[in-house]
């Protein structure tokens, strides 16, 4: 699991690159699924799977589904909950635009903020309570499949 810390985008990127698969024979060592945070409590998702390429959601992910799933795994078996929560976000970026993994600084120079920063955690539950604990705030999950 990854240690919980902030990074600015730019600590990100450099992340993703480093983490990315060298050559086209070679799988990526960690993925990030970053979500940017606004004020009314949507968030923008994009998806970099470090061996393939980059998705980027064309919804939005509301803070009001996310309380309802916490809500529905509430007293309920963890380690489903923990598996629940990541078959939740794979439908969320089930549809949305595709890039090449080579495009990863044009993605980040499109549709991330440079001046923002962002909480990092290590599982996809771990990112939904985090985001209601901190609503608008933006957050990457770094995991490995």
């Amino acid at each position: 699991m990854s240690k919980k810390r902030t990074v600015n985008s730019n600590e990100l990127l450099k992340l993703v690159k480093n983490n990315s698969r060298k050559t086209e024979n070679e799988e990526g060592i960690l993925d990030y699924d970053i979500f940017t945070g606004f004020n009314d409590g949507t968030y923008e998702g994009i998806e970099v799977d470090t061996s393939y390429h980059i998705l980027i959601s064309n919804k939005f992910l509301y803070l009001s589904e996310i309380k309802d799933f916490l809500e529905e795994w509430k007293n309920k078996n963890q380690d489903t909950e923990k598996e629940n929560a990541t078959w939740f976000i794979s439908d969320y970026f089930n549809d949305g635009l595709i890039f090449e993994l080579e495009d990863v600084e044009r993605v980040f120079k499109e549709f991330i903020i440079e001046e923002d920063s962002f909480l990092v955690v290590g599982s996809h539950d771990e990112l939904f309570k985090t985001m209601v604990e901190n609503p608008g705030k933006s957050i990457v999950v770094e995991w490995s499949r």
